[in-house]
C-alpha cells in the first residue's frame, strides 16, 4: 500500500500533500493507468489519517482527470497525456547564458545612467509631500493625456530650453517612447514609414509587430539621407536628429530644413522626432529641434526622462501637432493613461523645484568627465582608432583598424572582461564589417573606465 510521509511544519494541508504524492506517482508512471487505488478506509487507517482527508485528495485528483471514480468498485488511475519535459535543456541554456555574461565584469551596455547620482533624498521628501498634501486625488481617475499640471510644466520647460512654442493641449504622457510610437502608428493607419539605418532596434520591431509598411533609409555624415527618403512611397518618417543611435551623428540645420521641406510637400506626409539623448550635449549648445522650425505643423515630437533620470521612471511623452491632436482625441481617448498618478505629481513637484535643471547640468558635467577620461584612456591606441558620437548623449563609436574583424574585437574584449557591441547589429539590412564597436560609458565611475580602457588597450594593441 502506499505510504505517505506528512509534514506537519508545511502550511499545505494533509489532503494538499496527500494529493501531491499520488499525483506525482502517477505524473513519474509508479502508478499506472488501470491502477486500482486503496479504498478510503484503509488508506486513511493506514496512513493513520482521517477518511476525509483520503476523500479530499481523491475528489481533487478526480476533478483534475488523474483518477476516475468507478461505482461500487472504487478509485482507478486514469490514462493522462503529459507534455514532454525540457528540463534539463532549459537548465543547461539558462546556465550558458550565466556563465557567459559572468565572464563579463564591464558591460559597456548604451541603455544604463549613472544611478549612485540620483538625488533620492530630494525624490523621498517630495513623494512625502504629494502623499501628504495631494493623497485624495492620488486615487482619482488620470486624464488620458496625462496630468495637466505636469503638462504644463513640461510646455513651459520646451519653451524655455528647446525654444517649442506649444501648449499642454498638445502633450500625451505615457510609458515610455515605445508605447507613444504604438499609439501613432494607430492614429496613422495605412501610412508607410521609414526608419534609420542603422538605428534603434525596437522602433523597427515595433513598426513590424504592427505590421506596418516601412522603409530603411540610410544615413550619411549629416544625418538621414533625404534623396533616398524621396525615393520611396513613405509618409511618415522616424529620425533621432539630436543625437543619432546609434552612430552618434546630430543632423545639420541644412539637413533639418530639407526634411521638413519633404514633409510639407504632401498634407500626410509626418516626421516623428525622437529627441533622444538632446540634453546631453558637450559641444556649443543643442541645435534647434525639428519642432520648432517646423511651421506647417507636421513634426511629432518624442521623448522621456529615461536617459535624464533612470530607465525605471517610465514616463515620456510626445507633443503632437494640432491636425493629429484632434484625431488622437476623436479615435484613441479612450485608452488611459499608462503612467501613475503619484510618479506625475512628484515629477512635477521636482521640475517645479528647479531640482530637474540643476541635476541636468551636474550629470552633464559628470558625463563629460567621464567621457574625457575614457577617452584619455584609449590614448595609446589612437594610430588605429577612429572616434565618432563622442559630442552628446553616452555611447560612442569605436573603429578600430588593427586587422581584427567585429567578431573578433567583441571577443577579444569579452577575454579581457569587457562588453562591447558590433555596429552591424544596428542595421536592418545586411552590411559589410564595419570594424566598429558601440559602446557606452554612462554607469561606470572614472577610475572604473581608466580600467576598462586599459584593458580594451591590451586586448586591440
Amino acid at each position: 500500500m502506499i505510504t505517505v510521509i506528512f509534514d506537519d511544519k508545511k502550511e499545505e494541508p494533509l489532503y494538499e500533500q496527500l494529493y501531491m504524492h499520488i499525483r506525482h506517482m502517477i505524473e513519474e508512471g509508479s502508478l499506472k493507468a488501470g491502477e486500482k487505488l486503496p479504498s478510503k478506509r484503509a488508506f486513511s487507517s493506514h496512513l493513520q489519517v482521517s477518511q476525509v482527508t483520503v476523500e479530499n485528495a481523491y475528489n481533487q485528483l478526480k476533478a483534475e482527470g488523474y483518477i476516475n471514480a468507478v461505482e461500487k468498485k472504487g478509485y482507478y488511475v486514469q490514462q493522462v497525456e503529459f507534455i514532454p519535459k525540457v528540463k534539463s535543456k532549459v537548465e543547461w541554456e539558462v546556465k550558458h547564458e550565466t556563465q557567459s555574461s559572468s565572464d563579463i565584469k564591464f558591460d559597456l551596455k548604451t541603455n544604463t545612467v549613472d544611478t549612485s547620482n540620483f538625488p533620492f533624498s530630494v525624490w523621498t521628501r517630495l513623494m512625502r509631500e504629494c502623499l501628504n498634501n495631494e493623497a485624495d486625488s492620488l486615487l482619482k481617475p488620470v486624464h488620458p493625456q496625462g496630468d495637466i499640471e505636469l503638462r504644463n510644466v513640461i510646455a513651459k520647460y520646451l519653451q524655455e530650453f528647446r525654444n517649442m512654442n506649444i501648449s499642454a493641449e498638445q502633450i500625451v504622457l505615457g510609458a515610455g517612447s515605445e508605447y507613444l510610437l504604438g499609439l501613432i502608428t494607430e492614429m496613422l493607419p495605412e501610412h508607410v514609414f521609414a526608419v534609420e539605418d542603422p538605428g534603434y532596434y525596437k522602433t523597427s520591431c515595433i513598426l513590424q509587430s504592427r505590421k506596418v509598411n516601412m522603409y530603411s533609409i540610410p544615413m550619411d555624415e549629416e544625418g538621414m539621407c533625404i534623396d533616398e527618403l524621396r525615393n520611396t512611397s513613405a509618409t511618415v518618417v522616424q529620425v533621432t536628429p539630436s543625437h543619432h543611435f546609434p552612430i552618434g551623428t546630430i543632423m545639420s540645420i541644412n539637413r533639418r530644413r530639407q526634411l521638413l521641406q519633404w514633409a510639407s510637400q504632401s498634407d500626410e506626409r509626418y516626421i516623428i522626432e525622437d529627441d533622444y539623448d538632446s540634453e546631453y550635449r558637450f559641444v556649443l549648445k543643442p541645435i534647434p529641434t525639428l519642432q520648432s522650425l517646423d511651421h506647417n505643423d507636421k513634426v511629432i515630437y518624442l521623448n522621456t526622462f529615461a536617459k535624464t533620470l533612470a530607465p525605471s521612471l517610465r514616463i515620456g511623452y510626445m507633443v503632437l501637432p494640432k491636425k493629429l491632436l484632434l484625431h488622437y482625441r476623436e479615435q484613441l481617448m479612450f485608452y488611459s493613461c499608462t503612467v501613475s498618478e503619484f510618479e506625475q505629481r512628484t515629477l512635477r513637484a521636482f521640475i517645479q523645484g528647479g531640482y530637474y535643471e540643476r541635476h541636468l547640468n551636474r550629470m552633464r558635467k559628470i558625463y563629460k568627465n567621464r567621457r574625457d577620461t575614457f577617452l584619455q584612456g584609449l590614448m595609446p591606441l589612437s594610430h588605429m582608432i577612429s572616434i565618432s558620437g563622442e559630442d552628446a548623449g553616452m555611447h560612442i563609436l569605436l573603429q578600430v583598424n588593427n586587422g581584427m574583424s567585429e567578431a573578433q574585437l567583441i571577443e577579444s574584449a569579452k577575454n579581457k572582461g569587457v562588453g562591447v557591441y558590433a555596429l552591424s547589429n544596428y542595421y536592418i539590412g545586411k552590411v559589410q564589417d564595419t570594424k566598429t564597436v558601440v559602446v557606452g560609458y554612462a554607469s561606470f565611475t572614472p577610475s572604473e573606465l581608466k580600467k576598462i580602457a586599459s584593458l580594451l588597450v591590451e586586448a586591440w594593441k
